[in-house]
């Protein structure tokens, strides 16, 4: 292979002494409030307004492009050619003089200047564009495109979720205006009722826009990095609401016969509640100003290009495309559901180990890139001292690279961007070939697994596999390289622990690097022992030196570590709380012998086996699905168990009280896991007030101080639902004798004094009989229930107002509580509790049920009650809400009747292809000023609540179906499975298929199309597309209705119940299962009528006692000492007492 005297990788500076990363030094424009940090290389790394606001949303480290900017496109002969004219994409020139920014240099047959600049008042920044021919009759034209970025939130928030902050900026297009499209951006959510603006133009007129950063770079970017929209002559302008609010313009058509000038212009406003349609006025004089402010710039002598770093300059290296043979070949020949093109071509399948392979195609027709959140060790039980990282398709090997706290205590940086703009961010390779080097991005092929990740290229250098593997029994996490031929490698690590606050040292003979977090810092400060090992057995780690042409060290966070030419290369990670010694002892352990990987994936299979009983579906009927569904989503459940956080979600580290009290509670729970159920209802007390209040969230490790201090108003509810779901389970009533403190909230800790749980359910119970709404009986709504789109907008509403979910909620929860509990040492608890269930079923029809219809809400106002989200609900124009009516029925509230008319509203109101929706249509918007309802009225975004079809409430409606015995209840547990929805949905968009979604987000480009054009979802006339993935409560809830509620299969204390629910065609289903200690099939057998569930082992009928149900005959409880072989359970296919 040539060798290059450019970038050597062998000369990379050896850390041989402490080291630790400084601040970088930027340039800085400062006028007024606002101030624009620049990076050596002249990209823009942040613009904030005062001391908190962020107006840009992404902030580039020196090894990275700002992902807006200023671009040139040259029209000639139907083509077009474009290039950017600013940072580290460019071949600018770059200086900063006399406040003003200025980049220059020729590109396209076109001399330019570019020239950055603050208005004297600081409201408003001018990008000035001068250009002027360098080609003596040049044919062609000219425009010029301006994006830019946007959070317009406090800095804290902005970098906590960058899609999420996204989704609250409404994007309005100003009309009338000389300069052509302008656009008007504003917050709605991050400082509400507080409204940052801002105004972007091109004073010499856009002729078309964009608002989000997917509409400009398209998905290909994924490929090369290109903005794709720059290839096409002409815009057709477009308001996208998603998740990357980059309002850009397109500037006027030029000719350069003669010099010219555009002026581009964003303005900003703190606070601007006004109509969008008048934004202009709210900066006056805007376009005047923007001409005067950049007729200040004073000239200055152009400057040497800056050297940039090769994570920007490198080209991305993507593997080709696979033949089908080649992509069958990387699953060992095993295919399972296979997805595929429309020409037929393979995308995606399943192995029989559940194993997903997917193809680059596949990639690049999704808006989400596939990820996995991998985690080491066998844990299934809250533990700090856990290891996990993210892992993403295009070349982000790992990236959050983190043990315990998955917010504070990250090692490695977090991946940012979908479409991997900013390129240092995680574990990243660069490999040589033919003497340059290449960033390794979209593979050929991906191969995902529970316990790690394979990356395939097939390139013009070979094959070269890339494998991230997570230890199944240590905090060790390997990334391996290996390639046909030999190969210089270089692997960046960009470290971002203590918030960039740490030091270095070199162990193990210069092979490994252990980093601390400096003395002062947050994470130091609560996990003082915290440390990390970076390490390999052959590479150099050094400093980043060796990422810039002039070999100079920018000391920033970015490790190098940097191979020879070989055909093989690996780095470790490890981490422990405990201190040097273990994360060391476990990288030294694992560079004496490296992972063996297929070993530690059949761990990985075999943990989650075991937790999940062994569960398999014999045969290939369409239960079969569950064999692939059933890993992925058990893997998923203990990720938002164990180390709270998502592909999306990437800031968790806590739970939600209603949260844990679901999903990890019932994922334990649907496997006879009853102690660690047990251990989250004592954890959840041990949260609660003397005076009975929770909190929303809050942290279970180290950080326990950090915790909500409101919650709504349904919290003080679940650990009731909790404590009663696992007696329900157990019959464990000494859980109440427990002793467990309350929470000292005035010093943020735990209580000194203990008390037993039963005082705890009383302190509940007694907030409960406090915050009734006015003269009812009823728990006032407070700040919100199970749907954080509809918190009230209205103080009042918090006291007036009764949600029928909640009320419905605790019904189940005191009336469960008190069942079982009576009849023991605890009966006046239980009248307690019956006392409370007895108000509610005396108030509930008169006071929430209208016209036969169950109101959404009620507010109890001076001058009489009035609905919320009813047929009679003139203000909203909502008529129906889906969780109070499905809640309803699993609680046992209705009555037959009742049951009847509400399923029959839901079926024919809220029931749509994809699932069911939350409210019958879109709540009102109006730019994001809210009347009701936060949220629900302030997001611009059709995605997770706002676009109604939310997985988990379709999980619950799958319970309801259940506590009905109805036969399209695996259809329903079907419907939303990713593995096969492809064959099962039309207009599902591309979807990553082995993660949980936690919604179904409706193809709409903005609100006022969604509110448009809905009901075009009930005929699948509109794409729907995967939302927020792995960080969500359904994987448990949704693994516990399939296993006790379709399935029929609940372990209990001495036994098991079965109750299946199943369809005609489920007849004949075979399990294999550990029951009672002992692996054994399950036959379940579908029969005519109404027949009550009957149980044989081993050929002979089987003594059991009925599990009573509202509206259907129960299943039957059978003792463990009767299953002494394998089971036969026969049920009948209609078991409903319901008449109709």
């Amino acid at each position: 292979m040539n060798s290059s005297p450019v970038h050597p990788s062998t000369t990379s500076a050896v850390l041989e002494a402490p080291s630790s990363p400084v601040t970088p030094v930027d340039a800085e424009l400062s006028s007024g409030p606002t101030r624009i940090a620049l990076t050596a290389t002249g990209d823009v790394r942040s613009i904030r307004h005062g001391g908190s606001t962020l107006v840009s949303q992404y902030s580039p480290s020196d090894h990275d492009a700002m992902i807006g900017g200023v671009f040139l496109r040259r029209h000639t002969d139907g083509s077009v050619q474009s290039a950017p004219l600013v940072g580290a994409r460019s071949a600018s020139s770059f200086s900063v003089v006399d406040g003003s920014a200025r980049w220059a240099g020729e590109v396209l047959g076109a001399a330019y200047t570019v020239s950055l600049v603050l208005d004297p008042t600081g409201d408003l920044w001018v990008w000035r564009v001068d250009l002027a021919s360098v080609e003596a009759g040049a044919a062609g034209t000219y425009d010029v495109v301006v994006a830019q970025d946007l959070a317009l939130a406090p800095e804290g928030m902005s970098l906590s979720s960058e899609p999420y902050v996204s989704q609250y900026i409404v994007h309005h297009v100003v009309e009338g205006s000389a300069a052509g499209s302008v656009l008007a951006s504003r917050q709605t959510m991050a400082t509400a009722p507080v409204l940052p603006l801002a105004v972007s133009a091109i004073v010499e007129g856009a002729r078309a826009h964009l608002t989000d950063g997917f509409s400009l770079y398209g998905l290909d970017s994924k490929l090369d990095g290109h903005a794709h929209a720059l290839d096409t002559a002409e815009w057709d302008s477009l308001v996208y609401q998603y998740e990357l609010s980059m309002p850009t313009l397109l500037g006027p058509t030029l000719d350069l016969s003669e010099p010219r000038t555009v002026h581009a212009v964003t303005a900003f406003v703190p606070d601007y509640r006004g109509e969008l349609a008048d934004a202009i006025d709210a900066v006056p004089g805007l376009f005047d100003r923007a001409v005067e402010a950049a007729a200040a710039v004073v000239a200055s002598d152009a400057a040497a290009p800056a050297v940039r770093s090769l994570l920007v300059s490198a080209p991305l290296l993507a593997g080709r495309d696979l033949t089908e043979d080649e992509l069958v070949d990387l699953g060992a020949g095993s295919v399972l559901q296979p997805e595929r093109a429309s020409d037929g071509s393979l995308l995606s399948y399943f192995t029989a180990d559940a194993t997903h392979v997917v193809s680059r195609a596949k990639e690049l027709a999704v808006e989400r890139p596939h990820g996995h959140v991998v985690k080491a060790g066998t844990d299934v039980a809250p533990n700090d001292n856990i290891l996990s990282a993210s892992s993403y398709v295009y070349g982000v090997f790992a990236s959050h690279v983190v043990v315990g706290n998955t917010s504070v205590n990250r090692f490695v940086s977090v991946q940012r961007n979908h479409l991997n703009l900013l390129r240092s961010s995680g574990v990243r390779a660069l490999v040589k070939i033919d003497g340059a080097w290449n960033l390794l991005g979209v593979p050929s092929a991906l191969v995902m697994d529970l316990g790690g990740l394979r990356w395939v290229y097939e390139t013009s250098a070979g094959r070269i596999g890339v494998r991230t593997t997570a230890s199944a029994e240590g905090r060790v996490l390997e990334v391996r390289v290996d390639s046909e031929q030999p190969l210089e490698l270089l692997v960046t690590v960009d470290v971002e622990l203590g918030d960039h606050a740490w030091s270095a040292e070199p162990a193990l003979d210069g092979r490994a690097l252990v980093f601390t977090a400096e003395a002062g810092t947050d994470v130091q400060s609560h996990c003082p022992d915290l440390t990390y090992v970076l390490a390999s057995p052959t590479g150099r780690i050094g400093d980043d030196s060796v990422l810039f042409a002039d070999g100079e060290a920018r000391r920033t966070s970015v490790v190098t570590v940097a191979f020879e030419a070989a055909t093989s290369a690996s780095v470790v990670l490890t981490g422990d709380l405990e201190g040097r010694a273990p994360a060391l002892d476990a990288a030294a352990r694992t560079l004496a012998a490296a992972l063996d990987v297929p070993a530690e994936l059949v761990a990985h299979r075999r943990y989650i086996g075991d937790f999940t009983r062994n569960l398999h579906v014999e045969g290939s009927g369409r239960l079969a699905e569950v064999n692939l569904l059933l890993p992925w989503f058990t893997q998923n459940g203990l990720i938002h168990f164990l180390v709270p956080h998502g592909l999306e979600q990437y800031s968790g580290a806590a739970w939600g009280t209603r949260d844990v009290c679901q999903g990890p509670l019932e994922l334990n729970l649907a496997f006879g896991r009853f102690d660690t159920a047990r251990e989250i209802v004592l954890r959840v007390f041990g949260h609660q007030d003397p005076d009975g209040t929770l909190p929303q969230w809050f942290m279970f490790d180290a950080y326990s101080e950090r915790y909500s201090d409101e919650a709504h108003g349904d919290v003080v509810v679940w650990p009731l639902m909790a404590l009663g779901e696992y007696l329900s389970a157990t019959g464990d009533t000494s859980v109440l004798d427990v002793e467990v403190p309350f929470w000292d909230s005035s010093a943020r800790r735990a209580g000194t004094e203990a008390v037993p749980v039963l005082e705890h359910v009383r302190a509940s119970l007694e907030y409960i009989r406090t915050h009734r709404a006015p003269g009812t009986q009823l728990l006032s709504y407070g700040e919100g229930d199970w749907d954080d789109t509809l918190q009230p907008a209205q103080e009042s509403m918090k006291e007036e107002m009764a949600s029928a979910w909640t009320v419905a909620l605790l019904f189940q929860a005191t009336s469960t509580l008190s069942a079982l509990l009576r009849g023991g040492s605890h009966d006046a608890l239980a009248d307690e509790l019956q006392a409370e269930a007895d108000v509610i079923a005396a108030e509930f029809t008169d006071r929430l049920m209208i016209d036969d219809v169950l109101a959404g809400y009620v507010v109890f106002a001076p001058e009489g009650p009035w609905p919320v989200i009813h047929p009679t609900d003139d203000r909203t124009g909502l008529r129906y809400r889906l969780i109070p009516m499905t809640r309803s029925i699993i609680a046992g509230l209705f009555t037959p009747e009742q049951v009847l008319r509400h399923e029959a509203l839901v079926e024919d109101n809220l029931h749509f292809p994809d699932g069911v929706r939350l409210m019958d249509r879109p709540a009102p918007f109006q730019d994001g000023i809210t009347k009701y309802f936060r949220r629900g009225e302030q997001a611009a975004n059709v995605g997770r609540e706002i676009g109604l079809m939310y997985t988990h409430a379709h999980v619950r409606y799958t319970q309801a179906l259940a506590a009905l015995g109805r036969e399209r209840l695996v259809t329903e547990l079907l419907r939303i499975s990713p593995v096969g929805q492809f064959e099962r949905l039309d207009h599902s968009a591309a979807r990553q298929r082995n993660c949980f979604y936690s919604s179904s987000d409706a193809g709409f480009t903005d609100r006022y199309d969604f509110a448009e054009n809905f009901d075009k979802l009930r005929d699948g006339s509109v794409q729907v597309k995967g939302g927020w993935r792995v960080y969500s409560s359904g994987p448990g809830i949704y693994l516990r209705q399939l296993v006790h509620g379709a399935l029929g299969i609940t372990e209990r204390a001495g036994g098991v119940v079965f109750d299946p629910v199943l369809a005609a065609e489920d007849d004949g289903t075979v399990l294999g299962v550990d029951l009672a200690g002992v692996h054994r099939r399950v036959t379940l057998h579908v029969v005519a009528g109404d027949a009550p569930v009957r149980v044989e082992v081993g050929g002979v009928a089987v003594e059991g006692s009925e599990v009573p149900a509202h509206y259907r005959s129960g299943g039957l409880f059978v003792a463990s000492e009767q299953l002494t072989g394998d089971v036969d359970v026969y049920v009948g296919l209609d078991r409903s007492t319901l008449a109709g």
